[in-house]
């Protein structure tokens, strides 16, 4: 693995993230509006206000292990903190190996985002976006939720990700899910993730997701196999205490922190967001939403 992301789980130690997950849900079915997209919501209570260590903290993980494609542009990606969130900004070239899965080749976009340096359970969950960016990799690279098209499971579309999770689309290169592989390079090695979780990235309500798929497993099943190609969460049905997970995907440890954890089935990634965290209309840029590849 590239030196980089070996300091993250440092730097992320000093990070002020500590928050219990409440236990008020609301239907996470994802919202029907395609266009939508997200971006967090700056919204902080005076239990919870923004320190500063916790913004540089997070600032500090964000970054790219350099170039791994001669063919593709440059990865960018940085951050820094402004009040009380942390603005990603990032090309959206990935800086690891480029398989391609579906039409086009990856383009350098301008591609900002903004979330809390300390987030703040909300009252309720909120669904993740149906198409869209639903978080943000420590490389800048927007990561999907598990629905691709019209609704259905994007595993469904047999070969449309590479063995790192990914693809090109015409909204730019993102991840759905969190792969390894023993041919290429990924984010993380197969080795790395089977030793400890990896910080992956941020989701909109500033809660970190880590890489979990060998420690941990969906509360999520799939009891309706004939909509899986159309309408995964409809397919899908959370049942509480059958992983070990929550309904958003994540866990409080025994520290008190609170995370999400990607698996290997769904929602591969965020089941809903836990914390605050706000809705917005496109206006182009990061996460503007899109049909899906060819």
């Amino acid at each position: 693995m590239k030196s980089l992301r070996f300091l993250i789980p440092l730097l992320l130690a000093v990070a002020l993230l500590a928050s219990a997950c409440g236990d008020d849900t609301q239907d996470s079915t994802p919202a029907e509006d395609s266009t939508t997209t997200t971006e967090a919501a700056t919204t902080t209570s005076t239990a919870a206000t923004s320190d500063s260590s916790s913004c540089e903290a997070v600032a500090a993980t964000i970054g790219t292990a350099g170039s791994a494609n001669a063919d593709l542009p440059d990865p960018e990606a940085n951050a820094i903190c402004d009040g009380d969130v942390v603005v990603i900004t990032s090309n959206g070239i990935p800086d690891y190996t480029y398989i391609e899965t579906s039409p086009g080749t990856p383009a350098a976009a301008d591609l900002t985002f903004t979330i809390p340096a300390t987030p703040v359970v909300a009252d309720e969950t909120t669904a993740v976006p149906a198409l869209g960016s639903a978080a943000v990799a420590t490389n800048g690279i927007p990561i999907y939720g598990p629905t691709e098209g019209q609704g259905g499971d994007v595993l469904s579309l047999g070969g449309a990700l590479s063995e790192c999770g990914s693809h090109n689309g015409p909204t730019g290169f993102h991840i759905h899910l969190f792969g390894t592989s023993d041919t290429t390079d990924c984010i993380y090695t197969a080795e790395e993730v089977a030793a400890e979780p990896q910080l992956l990235g941020y989701a909109f309500d500033g809660y970190p997701i880590y890489t979990g798929n060998d420690f941990y497993t969906s509360s999520w099943e799939l009891t309706d196999e004939s909509l899986f190609a159309t309408d995964t969460w409809a397919a899908h049905t959370y049942v509480e205490g059958s992983g070990d997970l929550d309904e958003c995907n994540g866990l409080t440890d025994d520290a008190g922190n609170y995370a999400y954890y990607t698996t290997d089935t769904f929602p591969y990634v965020l089941g809903c967001y836990t914390g605050v965290v706000e809705l917005t209309e496109a206006g182009g840029g990061a996460g503007e939403l899109g049909p899906p590849p060819a």
